[in-house]
């Protein structure tokens, strides 16, 4: 016999406003359903056009879990409506409540779309079934089922009585385990995490009266992510790429239909969730690293090869770089306002494309005012390289040795000149009084900035007027918006500057001159990304918050509005 042990901490029932009184033959059931952005369940049941019970759900990732006692009146009918995050009616439908099944199968409640949402389905079953995978060791996959009452309590359960299934078999194998309801999923011989990732099966765990709850096996957390000017961009563990917020210059790397809110100029098109980039053709689909612009996006792929989407089209455009004879491979990429940098795979080459009216793409400026992709301008600077970062139209590089910092291009604001520097030809070196140890750079469209080692906080240049942001300690990342600044130290996010649209994420809006940690939760994070006007962080655990302007759903949380004025996590795809 084996041993079944439960994890009640595994199930979240979401609270209900009124539980009517039991009546007699009627046990509780419970009620599920699932879409995306669902907010909250009203659900009512009638019997000849008088009200018998009225339940209201509220509604988390993406589900609404809750307790429902039917009427014993034959005849009566139920009237569901289902609402998003933002209280707007997504779906509507009525209809009789179906009898119990001779076989205990759930039941389930038809309810239609209202506008462009996707029909929605309500089932009712005795029992709930919770399904959850943990990656294990050599990418093994641990799944186990626990069952729950309508009440949330555990129901005990012979593990014989679950019946487990994958949807897609040919890349895993599934082993059953002695000590309770759960299964090891073993990938075949050769399948990567990545492979498998590209089109996750589902496994599924099944009671005998045929109620089945299945689950992805790849939860594939985020990486990395990279705000832009209006819209965001992040990879996923198997290198899937996903962009969301404007659309306006095809930087999202997909198709919108989507308008945003009258509010935004011309009420383009935008996505106000993560959507999949379109895989350029050629491409192997998988990327390691993004970088959101202003009017572009650029990425490499698994294969080190860059490419660039926007601009006012809707093509994906592969760089081709050639030194020697030899095609160039790249390592890291960064995209602004009409022009992107690559640093090589061996870092010892900067390579630039796209506008050079100011000279951004490392040529003197107007010559030529834009520099092919198919061919692209090699940067003539005497080191190897740590980190690039190009925004606007200006471009500012990291050495590999961690002491030295050179921009070139846009200089009207001294966001590439700074006030203390030495000069060789269109090439500006910071000079920092001896505070050479330099822990990383960013750039915005009129900013540049650096974060200095041994407690020297944060030293900018350009239009932000913060010359020595000593109140963020020694940081190890450095981030720079528009008209704010914020870094990351010790995994604890602050941040200092303007606060109109809630870009500092600390709750009330006004400007902070010093550096304020941002709102938790979450309280750490690995990396932080600040666009014109919001700002968007990476936890440890794969998450990602975003905060401030979101005009053009750039926040990613479902919705557009003025301002999120705090972290919100962004949606799952």
């Amino acid at each position: 016999m084996f041993t079944f042990r439960l994890k009640a901490a595994a199930l979240l029932l979401l609270g209900f406003l009124q539980v009517p009184a039991l009546q007699a033959g009627t046990p509780p059931l419970v009620l599920e359903a699932s879409a995306k952005d669902i907010g909250g369940l009203s659900v009512r049941f009638t019997y000849k056009d008088k009200e018998l019970s009225r339940y209201e759900f509220k509604g988390g990732e993406g589900q609404v879990v809750g307790a429902v006692t039917l009427p014993t009146e034959v005849g009566a009918s139920y009237e569901i409506t289902a609402y998003d995050k933002d209280g707007k009616i997504t779906n509507y439908g009525t209809g009789q409540v179906p009898a119990a099944n001779d076989d205990g199968r759930p039941r389930v409640l038809a309810v239609p779309a209202s506008g462009e949402a996707d029909g929605l389905e309500v089932s009712l079953a005795s029992e709930r079934i919770v399904v959850t995978v943990k990656q294990g060791e050599s990418n093994q996959f641990n799944v186990q089922a626990d069952i729950f009452d309508p009440d949330g309590n555990p129901v005990k359960i012979d593990p014989i009585e679950i019946r487990w299934g994958l949807t897609d078999g040919r890349n895993l194998t599934l082993k059953p385990l002695p000590d309770g309801p759960k299964v090891v999923l073993v990938p075949n011989k050769g399948i990567t995490l990545e492979r498998l990732c590209v089109t996750p099966p589902e496994v599924f765990a099944c009671t005998g009266n045929g109620h089945c709850r299945p689950i992805r096996v790849c939860s594939d957390p985020w990486t990395t992510v990279s705000a832009g000017d209006s819209h965001t961009c992040a990879l996923t563990k198997s290198g899937q790429a996903f962009c969301w917020g404007a659309n306006t210059d095809g930087q999202l790397g997909s198709t919108t239909t989507t308008a945003c809110s009258p509010s935004t100029l011309f009420n383009s098109d935008c996505s106000t969730r993560p959507q999949a980039v379109t895989c350029p053709t050629g491409s192997p689909c998988r990327f390691t690293q993004i970088s959101a612009g202003t009017t572009m996006t650029a990425a490499i792929d698994t294969n080190g090869d860059a490419w660039w989407w926007g601009r006012g089209g809707v093509a994906h455009h592969k760089v081709s770089a050639t030194l020697l004879g030899a095609q160039q491979k790249f390592a890291l990429i960064s995209a602004g306002f009409g022009h992107a940098c690559a640093i090589s795979s061996s870092r010892s080459e900067i390579w630039c494309w796209g506008t050079n009216g100011y000279g951004e793409s490392g040529l003197p400026a107007r010559s030529p005012m834009e520099v092919s992709d198919q061919s692209p301008n090699r940067v003539l600077v005497p080191f190897t390289f740590r980190a690039i970062s190009v925004a606007g139209e200006h471009s500012c590089a990291l050495g590999s040795g961690g002491t030295d910092v050179v921009c070139w291009g846009r200089n009207d604001d001294k966001q590439t000149s700074g006030t203390t520097y030495s000069q060789s030809g269109q090439f500006y070196f910071q000079q920092f009084g001896g505070l050479t140890q330099i822990q990383d750079i960013d750039t915005s469209r009129a900013s540049s900035c650096a974060a200095l080692g041994w407690g020297n906080g944060v030293r900018c240049w350009g239009a932000t007027g913060y010359r020595n942001v000593s109140t963020l300690g020694t940081p190890e990342t450095v981030t720079v918006g528009d008209n704010h600044v914020c870094a990351l130290s010790g995994q604890m996010a602050s941040c200092l500057g303007s606060n109109n649209w809630g870009e500092l994420g600390i709750g009330p809006l006004g400007s902070q001159s010093s550096a304020v940690p941002v709102k938790a939760p979450p309280p750490l994070y690995s990396k932080i990304s600040a666009g014109e006007s919001h700002t968007c962080g990476l936890t440890p655990d794969g998450a990602i918050f975003c905060w401030g302007r979101n005009g053009s759903g750039q926040v990613g949380n479902g919705s557009t509005g003025y301002s999120v004025k705090e972290p919100m996590p962004v949606v799952k795809p």
